[in-house]
């Protein structure tokens, strides 16, 4: 059941009141960040979904998150010894739920908070189609919380960095197809992690999600938009902020290595003059307002550098 007329049709039933719900855990990353966790289980606790799990997956803090955590009720807790990064950090707890029998496993960002009905519109758009693989909400601005971050992007001409974003002007439809959808908040069903894997360990932070995406397309299953979920996010907290050093060396090293991984020839030259050269612009436009950090400058070659080593092995 793929067209919008019968996703339509089977959201207004709201599915068969007898069937058992799938089992959905919710995967929870923290790293040294522990009040924002809390203040997202504490939205999750008001999750209206009859059947879910949350799970706290600490990623080698070095703060008193473990000990926070480990007084909270409701959760499971799985302490990484050391920080593994975001793809590496969530295989274990996606390992962790999927060993424990979970239809789905949600990912959440820690810096985000959820309404109450989030996770039962997200399994409902998951349950129309098998062949759903991966569903998304519309995501907010936790200090704007009535405008739309991210809800979902189109590519354009097969370049990954060439996008856009859904057109969310009433009335929508309850599904949107999409291509990527972003690992801040996402719903995978088993089928897909077990057709696919987990994400790639070689991407410490940023793209992760987009090339698992990428995969799950390649295997033929749907991205999509649940566009009546709503979830609500604070940007870039554990990196620092949208324009730190660490931001700007992650995000070229791995879009360095997802270049590589996913595109050839001329998408490849087109893919990188693209994002280095937006990357030139904001260095400019940094230098004209006098607001340019050198050490961003640093820190965005170290990852140009890291990443033509990794890739030439």
């Amino acid at each position: 059941m793929t067209d919008e007329t019968s996703s339509q049709a089977l959201l207004a039933k709201g599915g068969d009141a007898t069937r058992t719900p799938p089992s959905v855990w919710i995967v929870v990353l923290n790293w040294n960040r522990p009040l924002d966790t809390l203040a997202c289980v504490a939205s999750l606790h008001e999750l209206d979904y009859p059947a879910f799990h949350i799970l706290v997956v600490d990623n080698g803090s070095t703060d008193e998150s473990v000990e926070l955590f480990e007084e909270l009720a409701g959760i499971d807790l799985l302490a990484n010894k050391e920080n593994l990064g975001f793809a590496a950090g969530n295989n274990e707890g996606i390992q962790y739920a999927l060993e424990r029998g979970a239809d789905y496993v949600l990912l959440l960002n820690n810096d985000t908070t959820v309404s109450p009905p989030l996770l039962s519109r997200m399994v409902e758009v998951a349950q129309t189609d098998p062949g759903i693989g991966l569903v998304g909400p519309v995501i907010y601005y936790s200090d704007r919380p009535d405008q739309v971050w991210f809800a979902g992007m189109r590519f354009r001409h097969g370049l990954y960095v060439v996008r856009r974003g859904l057109h969310l002007t009433p009335p929508l439809n309850p599904i949107e197809e999409v291509d990527f959808i972003s690992g801040c908040g996402m719903l995978v069903s088993r089928q897909t992690w077990e057709q696919i894997g987990l994400f790639d360990p070689r991407f410490f932070m940023y793209y992760e999600d987009l090339d698992l995406c990428v995969r799950a397309k390649e295997a033929g299953y749907r991205i999509v938009c649940a566009t009546q979920a709503y979830m609500w996010h604070a940007l870039s907290a554990s990196t620092g902020g949208p324009d730190s050093p660490l931001k700007q060396y992650y995000q070229v090293k791995s879009t360095l290595l997802f270049s590589r991984k996913h595109t050839h020839g001329l998408r490849r030259v087109a893919t990188l003059a693209i994002r280095l050269g937006h990357a030139g612009f904001i260095a400019l436009r940094q230098v004209m307002r006098g607001q340019l950090r050198w050490e961003a400058i640093r820190f965005y070659l170290r990852g140009i550098f890291e990443a033509n080593v990794e890739n030439s092995h």
